[in-house]
């Protein structure tokens, strides 16, 4: 199999476009953490969040209201009471209202239909002492007030639109689409200038390409989990664009580079010099990024809102099979290029 696609460099181009999309069919939105539609708010002693499912709640649309109750720490709540109010900016009252009660551990949820397009207030309270169920707090002007209640007030602001999904789906196509566009355009006139020439490929040269892809890849995969974590914590929302910028990087480097290199320089000493530079960035890199995976499946990471480890999903699988796999080939090449400048280093001589 892999002797064919290294014989057709079209075929191996499709071959790896399939693995790059794959990912982002298994991407789960709630993988990390269920309430990622939100970021946390630190009132008092409690970090709260609160998220959807479906992600972008839609009028008259059956929605999930996920909430989670953390310390400062990050480490959940165990037997906390809670009441949950809903106001609407439109009705200008109080359209929902959830009586306190105990919850066994700060995640849970609450089912609810918005009936209209408009801004929201959910207001979670959150208190330690015992409250009486008939404890009845009335709706007030000010929803966030705390006045006739011994406990935390956590106001939450939200948007339901009818054409918000649209928006985002429309986005994410365009953030999978865009950047195969581009570069699939400058890797098809690469491909037709040699045709045209013709050169032929070289296994060296498709394994360079399938480099670039497995970079492409990797940055996409990252980028796909920056935008449902970069609300939860700005370091780790960070971190991952970083990551995604970084291989990205390498893969437009790559391109620029070595792929686009005059065949005369090919027998440079100098060359082959500049190639095990740029092979040994990304080299780094992705192990740097395999570490850090199996660090974040076995510890709780540094930047993560969660005090747990990450869980292991089949994007994250498929995502490390394809920066193992980067590793594996840019070793593999990058043998390859010191035995060029060992070639020319005895011609020269």
């Amino acid at each position: 199999m892999i002797c064919i696609l290294l014989k057709n460099p079209p075929k191996i181009i499709i071959f790896i476009f399939v693995l790059l999309i794959m990912p982002s069919i298994f991407i789960n939105s709630y993988a990390h953490l269920e309430q990622s539609s939100s970021g946390g708010v630190m009132q008092g002693d409690y970090f709260s969040y609160i998220g959807f499912d479906p992600r972008n709640p839609a009028p008259d649309e059956r929605t999930k209201i996920l909430f989670s109750i953390q310390d400062e720490n990050g480490n959940d709540m165990y037997d906390i009471e809670t009441m949950v109010e809903i106001y609407s900016d439109s009705m200008g009252k109080r359209i929902f209202y959830e009586p306190w009660i105990t919850r066994n551990i700060g995640d849970f949820e609450i089912p609810f239909v918005f009936e209209k397009s408009g801004t929201y207030q959910i207001i979670l309270s959150i208190s330690d002492v015992k409250n009486l169920k008939e404890h009845v707090i009335s709706p007030r002007s000010m929803p966030s007030s705390s006045s006739d209640c011994d406990c935390t007030r956590i106001l939450f602001n939200i948007s339901v639109s009818e054409n918000w999904n649209d928006i985002w789906n429309s986005l994410m196509i365009v953030i999978l689409i865009l950047p195969f566009s581009v570069f699939g355009y400058a890797l098809w006139n690469n491909y037709k200038n040699k045709r045209n020439s013709n050169q032929k490929f070289t296994k060296y040269e498709t394994l360079r390409y399938v480099i670039m892809f497995l970079a492409f890849a990797g940055g996409l995969i990252h980028l796909s989990i920056y935008v449902d974590h970069a609300p939860l914590r700005i370091e780790y929302g960070m971190f991952l664009l970083l990551a995604a910028i970084s291989q990205i990087g390498f893969g437009v480097l790559l391109l620029s580079t070595v792929l686009s290199a005059p065949s005369m320089l090919k027998k440079d000493m100098n060359f082959h010099k500049r190639n095990l530079v740029i092979y040994l960035f990304g080299l780094i890199g992705s192990v740097v990024l395999v570490g850090l995976y199996i660090y974040a499946v076995s510890y709780p990471p540094p930047l993560s809102p969660e005090n747990h480890p990450e869980h292991i999903d089949m994007a994250g699988i498929i995502a490390k099979i394809l920066e193992l796999s980067l590793i594996g080939v840019i070793i593999y090449v990058m043998n390859w290029e010191n035995k060029q400048k060992r070639i020319i280093k005895n011609n020269n001589n």
